[in-house]
């Protein structure tokens, strides 16, 4: 199930991917007007957040002002420090079930969950706890999903 993560602020966002209830995830640095496209599980749930102020060496090793995964490393698969905006995004048999923006970690960037059927989960201030399935709207056969920062 394919994925895409755009950064649309005018500053660079290190997003992270963990695994729930598994080992790894994932990072990248992205500038402005950048995507990141990875193939999420055909089978499992992760947890997507943007960091920001961050500084890496070139063994990928660091630390973010905000959203850090304590201090660990670019490719962070752990729990990130609030405040922090989550999207939690499940995915079964290839097809994505649901996707949620969260506050309850606190909130540090604007984030829009897309469905390729033009549906969003908009999270763009501080409460606003958007809660919500998103399986009617992103779950056909083929769906792609988008995490936008600074939508």
């Amino acid at each position: 199930a394919p994925l895409t993560i755009t950064n649309r602020c005018h500053f660079t966002v290190w997003p992270a991917v963990a695994l729930v209830l598994h080992q790894g995830g994932g990072g990248t640095e992205l500038h402005p007007g950048a995507s990141w496209s990875l193939d999420t599980p055909v089978i499992g749930s992760q947890y997507i957040w943007g960091r920001t102020g961050c500084s890496f060496d070139r063994a990928g090793k660091g630390r973010c002002q905000t959203g850090d995964c304590g201090g660990s490393s670019l490719t962070c698969g752990g729990n990130p420090a609030v405040p922090v905006t989550m999207a939690e995004v499940s995915v079964l048999q290839g097809n994505y079930t649901y996707g949620v923006t969260s506050t309850l970690k606190g909130f540090n960037l604007p984030m829009d969950l897309k469905c390729s059927s033009g549906d969003a989960l908009p999270c763009r201030k501080a409460g606003c706890d958007v809660v919500q399935p998103y399986a009617k709207s992103c779950s056909a056969a083929g769906s792609r999903l988008q995490i936008v920062f600074c939508p």
